[in-house]
């Protein structure tokens, strides 16, 4: 090929290459109002309303238990009946959970909640809190369920009602497990064992002991203390078999995948895991089944991926059918490295990871959105009351007002000092990135134009008497002038003003291609208004070298980046399906060791989740 030929495809390619939750909630309470037209009978007792919903909830008709709960709200509010109007919120909470409804069902929990607090039932406040932390836990907002739940205790506590506060105790529990603090976990979790030595006839000892000691032993094996966790298990299995198929099944499940993580080769494991999954689909327990598939994928997975396959797309479509978003991306992130692994196709996996997972978000934030009001509305409530006797207090608060001064001196000296450190930072970070524009310029002007011209000089010369040795030599020519565009493309100033987003979105699509899908999606206008223009660049780097990277060494298939924001902290959420790596063999990597330094100069972070032949993830946060 003529070298005009290539400089021309050369410029060619670069040319080329240069609902809400909330509506969702409104549609289901108007289909839910078409029904209800049709049940309303006004004189009808809340006595016969209540006994009709009992009726609908034994035969598992859910939807219709909804519409009657709502007609005994309509029939309390007209009677003035406040207990009956938060038993009726309550209700509709209930079975909108048993329908899998989850942002409906907090809805309505916390509309009981803030008629429990207006009537000032500790008990009930408790309980609805209670209910309203256990379904943040299951979306996995565990800091979130954690803090609904110690608002809880604030409650119930003082009282004697064992069977709220030990459940309290038990989601807090969890959540502290899975956020990793393994010792607060088992400090929680031995309080409740504390509770019920004093309470040994509570009906918490009877109906939910199983689980609170699956709790501890979950806790013990993520702390590697596999032996002392069997022992638990060990325990309930024998004083459930025969009696609760359910909880023995579970028991077995979690020794056999427990049994699994301390020795791989553990003969005993398969056999407990099988078991366990037969009888779960003798009990057709959904979330029995999607616990059993998945522990099986697990153990599959490096020994027979068709089969781990085969197990994660049975816990796939056990999530679907209860609508379980967690679980589903918890099937999603086997299936889609197991699909790597044997080659099939896995973007409709991949497109439906992000799309749940963003969905997942949306719900986490909606339901913090609603709680966050409302607990407000009473903290404000408190505040003003808290007022009235703050007024006969001013003439005390007097005396420390010298010291409020000498504190806001300090304060506005340290504010000050701090201010000339960040600023002396921002200069030098500025000058760092003036000199790579600088290098970049005279790498372009200079050294490109002269290969350029070296290059044209070289194809006047007759092409008949041209040897093999002139044609690679101006392959590699050409190769070098691409790596010059490249070095002066990468240093190009970033625009950080109103189109940011648009020039962000589109780094990210420049690395597409026919072999390398790039999933992310749309975000607002106004996204990244509130980030300072030296943050944006610096994020705007580390993605960049982030991508590069994927290009050069990942061989990936997919790629997903999404961008998530909470009050005032940022999340960019990094995943491929490449080759990964080992963070023991590259520790010390230059392209990993930039993103790192770029994050700290922006007071942010990035946490690499490396796992070789399964892909990358890395997690970029910070605050503004």
């Amino acid at each position: 090929m003529k070298l005009n030929q290539i400089l021309s495809s050369f410029f060619f390619i670069c040319a080329i290459g240069g609902y809400s939750l909330l509506a969702a909630e409104k549609a289901t309470i108007n289909n839910l109002n078409l029904g209800y037209a049709l049940v309303m009978e006004p004189t009808d007792s809340l006595a016969m309303i209540k006994k009709q919903i009992g009726a609908f909830a034994k035969k598992k008709e859910y939807n219709k238990a909804i519409l009657y709960s709502k007609k005994l709200l309509d029939q309390a509010q007209k009677l003035a009946d406040s207990s009956t109007i938060a038993n009726a919120y309550w209700r509709q909470g209930f079975y909108f959970k048993k329908i899998n409804q989850l942002d409906s069902a907090f809805y309505y929990f916390n509309q009981a909640y803030i008629l429990n607090l207006s009537i000032n039932d500790s008990i009930a406040i408790g309980d609805r809190l209670l209910d309203m932390s256990n379904i943040q836990k299951s979306l996995g907002d565990f800091n979130g369920g954690m803090i609904t739940a110690i608002d809880g205790l604030t409650y119930v506590e003082p009282t004697n009602e064992v069977e709220v506060i030990i459940g309290l105790h038990q989601t807090i529990s969890v959540s502290q497990k899975e956020l990793g603090n393994y010792n607060e976990a088992l400090r929680w979790n031995e309080k409740i064992f504390t509770l019920l030595k004093k309470k040994p006839t509570s009906k918490i000892a009877e109906s939910s002991s199983y689980i609170i000691m699956t709790t501890r032993a979950n806790i013990l094996a993520s702390q590697k203390k596999y032996q002392e966790s069997i022992l638990i298990l060990d325990s309930i299995a024998n004083k459930t078999l025969g009696k609760n198929d359910l909880e023995y099944a579970r028991a077995i499940c979690n020794k056999g995948h427990f049994m699994w993580l301390e020795n791989a080769s553990n003969a005993e494991s398969e056999a407990l895991l099988l078991a366990s999954l037969a009888i779960r689909e003798k009990q057709n327990s959904a979330t029995g089944l999607i616990s059993s598939t998945i522990h099986l994928a697990e153990f599959y997975f490096n020994k027979d991926k068709k089969k781990a396959l085969s197990y994660a797309e049975q816990a796939f479509e056990n999530a679907l059918k209860i609508k379980n978003d967690v679980a589903l991306l918890e099937a999603l992130d086997l299936i889609l490295p197991l699909k790597h692994a044997l080659g099939v196709d896995a973007t409709t996996d991949a497109i439906l990871y992000s799309k749940t997972q963003n969905n997942l978000e949306k719900t986490k934030q909606a339901i913090r959105a609603i709680y966050a009001a409302t607990k407000y509305d009473n903290e404000q409530l408190e505040k003003e009351n808290l007022k009235l006797g703050a007024e006969i207090a001013i003439r005390e608060k007097q005396t420390i007002l010298a010291f409020s001064s000498a504190a806001f001196a300090l304060c506005l000296i340290g504010f000050i000092v701090y201010y000339k450190n960040q600023q002396k930072k921002r200069e030098r970070l500025e000058q760092g990135y003036k000199t790579e524009l600088r290098l970049a310029k005279k790498i372009h002007d200079e050294l490109g134009n002269d290969i350029h011209y070296l290059m044209a000089k070289i194809e006047q010369e007759d092409e008949s008497n041209a040897s093999v040795k002139n044609t690679t030599l101006l392959q590699n020519l050409d190769h070098i002038y691409r790596r010059i565009r490249d070095i002066s493309k990468e240093f190009t100033p970033i625009n950080t003003g109103d189109s940011y987003g648009d020039d962000f979105a589109a780094l990210i699509k420049s690395y597409g291609s026919n072999t390398t899908k790039i999933i992310t999606k749309e975000l607002p206008l106004d996204f990244w208004n509130a980030v300072p223009k030296q943050t944006k660049i610096e994020l705007f780097r580390v993605v960049q070298e982030l991508l590069t990277n994927m290009k050069k060494h990942s061989q990936a298939s997919f790629v997903a980046i999404t961008c998530a924001k909470q009050k005032n902290v940022y999340t960019v959420k990094y995943v491929d399906n490449g080759v990964g790596f080992n963070p023991n063999e590259h520790s010390s990597g230059l392209g990993l060791k930039n993103a790192e330094n770029r994050m700290q100069a922006i007071r942010g972070n990035i946490i690499f989740e490396p796992k070789p032949s399964e892909g990358v993830s890395a997690t970029i946060t910070f605050s503004i």
